[in-house]
């Protein structure tokens, strides 16, 4: 996608990463970790899209993507638009959001149920109050997916 993605190469990934005002960084063998800080524009979509992409190539699977927005700003509408149009098949494995005003897991939620109606192939999402919980989803996915391969 986009051709100024920053690179996933070897090294420490334990330490957070920033994408303007965005954290990331990855954890133990699959999980992208992403905190976002204020506003969500197209850009920032494409570049995070990218690089989960480039880690799920490097570790030759699926990645869990773990989401924190408890100081998630808005979504741009190019930034839903993109968000809605990118498929995550082959690259994301299970996402657990967590955190966040109701406010906002209600519209994030709105977005993500009308993305799995129209597009009912797409990884399991799911919303939670609490990074424990969504860590807790990640890991029944991860074993679900597991026994299924063996």
């Amino acid at each position: 996608m986009s051709t100024s993605t920053p690179r996933i190469s070897g090294g420490d990934f334990t330490d957070w990463k920033m994408l303007g005002t965005h954290g990331y960084r990855i954890e133990s063998t699959d999980i992208f970790h992403v905190r976002f800080a204020g506003s969500v524009d197209g850009s920032t979509i494409e570049t995070f899209y990218d690089l989960q992409a480039a880690y799920a190539a490097t570790i030759g699977r699926p990645i869990s993507l773990l989401v924190d927005i408890t100081k998630f700003g808005e979504f741009s509408t190019e930034g839903r638009k993109l968000s809605t149009a990118l498929d995550p098949t082959g690259t994301i494995a299970a996402t657990g959001i967590y955190g966040g005003t109701f406010r906002q897991q209600m519209v994030m939620n709105m977005l993500t149920r009308a993305g799995s109606l129209l597009r009912p192939w797409l990884p399991p999402l799911q919303f939670f109050a609490h990074e424990a919980e969504a860590r807790a989803f990640l890991d029944a996915c991860r074993a679900d997916r597991n026994a299924r391969e063996a």
